[in-house]
């Protein structure tokens, strides 16, 4: 049975997105990309793209553009607070308190996942880029690389839009006005197949990682497309009742990245993060696509995965949104490297005092010298301690938006799905699992419980970093795990976890922001979602 994200419909691209896109001046990359800063705008295309740098310079809008949209720390934050792997903190900002509960997800205002405008801005962006490219004299080696780097984007934007929201509008063409903007609702299968193409065309002519060379391993490469159209595939035979023609399409894509020869795991898992090896931790051979930072364009995401405290020794100014939860943090072996990747303790500088996490204390700060200043760990993963963020409050540490360990996870996955548990799948498993663990995982598995050792690697290997309530939705783990641990959660009085108020089914599109449907009447919203019967709320 298809899922219930086939429905058609009619829309209208949210006309404030196109709006935003007319006249943003864009700020492109400097620092370690080596991009320079350069007015960028839509007002009037056709007059301007006429040299093969005024099209760079659209491609380099696109790649700022990119790291507003895949770094957005609101659908970061509350993609993992809708799940059980993140607690909400010691302040009600940016509704996380009302997210963690699933209050009022069928509402189209506040309690919704505002990506849908950025989205089609990012897409419009790309378009502009691919409208554009044919009337440049330029080679068609690079004029495919180019439309390569802009159809890879359009794929990534419209594959996250796809899986929140079901079937997209798809836009043909970049616009430079209000005119034209009625487009057709295409189903999920449609707009699988729009993406697929994309990827497609990325991977006949896009470069290698080792092409492009040191200097732009920041670019989509041929890899990255490789490993996206991996899980496209791969969520797609998840969302159309496990079909194996989906995953044999995965498995290629999938071995094709491992069998590269381009990417690897690094020794040493803390070594993927600045806070421990700061800027060699950037584009390593274990990362196939990052959004990049640095001195001049820094980001934010430790202010809102951090512990609600200031203190040199831990860099810039930190607030506390959501951060792992006690669930997951304590699922940790304490000699799994990936442990020491939270942060728990710390002497306030200057003085011999120490803050340290109390489990105990569920979420409140706790009582004596402990005084945790958050409801749990901080995530280290975002972190920049070095002594130039504590002074600006900007971190210069990179989003790793795809990762090597995701792809040998995926890859194991889909090995069970069509064969079962054999050695190929337990040995791409154990690659990511005895790199922070020397014992390996439990030989002898049956399907399922290969499947569950699958998943509980992903959560120590990827939390906090936007992959769980994608694997959570896709495999129908969602509701049950939702259920039961944030029930747990209030019936003990853990900080903030209030009553659950919903529970999702595999089925759950997030509602369209009302700013779209009050701009464009045509626009169709989303059906109501229904809770769970499987899982019914006392």
């Amino acid at each position: 049975m298809k899922s219930i994200y086939l429905r058609k419909k009619t829309l209208l691209v949210g006309r404030w997105s196109v709006i935003a896109a007319l006249f943003v001046i864009v700020t492109l990359f400097s620092g370690c990309t080596g991009l320079t800063e350069s007015p960028y705008t839509f007002v009037d295309p056709g007059n301007y793209y006429k040299s093969e740098e005024e099209l760079e310079s659209a491609l380099n809008s696109v790649y700022a553009d990119f790291r507003k949209f895949a770094s957005n720390y609101k659908t970061l934050m509350i993609l993992e607070l809708v799940t059980e792997h993140a607690m909400p903190a010691h302040a009600s900002k940016d509704g996380v308190i009302s997210f963690n509960c699933w209050q009022g997800v069928n509402q189209a205002t506040t309690y919704n996942i505002q990506i849908w405008d950025s989205g089609y801005e990012m897409i419009n962006r790309c378009n502009v880029v691919l409208g554009r490219g044919d009337g440049v004299n330029m080679s068609d080696e690079k004029r495919n690389q180019v439309y390569g780097q802009a159809r890879f984007f359009r794929a990534y934007t419209m594959f996250v839009l796809l899986r929140l929201y079901g079937g997209l509008a798809i836009p043909e063409s970049y616009t430079s006005g209000l005119n034209g903007l009625e487009i057709p609702r295409k189903t999920v299968d449609d707009t699988y197949d729009y993406i697929i193409q994309d990827l497609e065309y990325c991977i006949a002519n896009l470069p290698t990682r080792s092409q492009w060379g040191s200097s732009s391993y920041y670019k989509a490469s041929k890899g990255a497309a490789q490993a996206l159209l991996g899980d496209v595939y791969l969520t797609r035979g998840c969302m159309d009742n496990y079909n194996t023609t989906y995953f044999q399409e995965a498995k290629k894509q999938l071995s094709d990245v491992i069998n590269s020869g381009e990417y690897e795991l690094l020794s040493d898992y803390k070594s993927l993060w600045y806070w421990f090896v700061e800027e060699a931790s950037k584009n390593t051979k274990e990362s196939l696509l990052e959004v990049q930072f640095g001195p001049t364009q820094v980001s934010a995401l430790h202010c809102n995965f951090g512990i609600n405290v200031t203190d040199e020794s831990l860099g810039g100014k930190m607030y506390h949104r959501s951060a792992i939860s006690h669930k997951d943090y304590l699922s940790y072996q304490d000699d799994d490297v990936r442990k020491q990747c939270f942060l728990t303790e710390y002497t306030i500088t200057g003085t011999d005092t120490r803050r340290y996490f109390e489990p105990e204390y569920k979420g409140f700060s706790g009582k004596g010298e402990g005084k945790w200043p958050s409801s749990a760990p901080g995530n280290m993963k975002f972190y920049d301690r070095t002594k130039s963020c504590y002074e600006t409050g900007g971190s210069k540490a990179n989003l790793i938006a795809i990762r090597y360990s995701d792809v040998l996870l995926n890859y194991a996955e889909v090995e069970n799905y069509l064969n079962g548990p054999t050695s190929d799948a337990y040995e791409k498993l154990n690659k990511v699992h005895q790199r922070s663990l020397s014992v390996p995982v439990t030989p002898g598995l049956s399907k399922e419980e290969f499947d569950d050792a699958i998943y509980q690697e992903r959560t120590w290997e990827l939390v906090g970093e936007g992959y769980l309530y994608f694997d959570e939705l896709r495999t129908d783990r969602l509701g049950k795990n939702v259920y039961e641990y944030k029930t747990y959660m209030y019936e003990n009085g853990y900080f903030n976890c209030q009553k659950l108020q919903f529970v999702p089914q595999k089925t759950f599109l997030w509602k369209i922001p009302q700013t779209s449907l009050d701009s464009n009447p045509a626009l169709e919203q989303n059906p109501d979602n229904i809770s769970d019967p499987r899982y019914p709320l006392k």
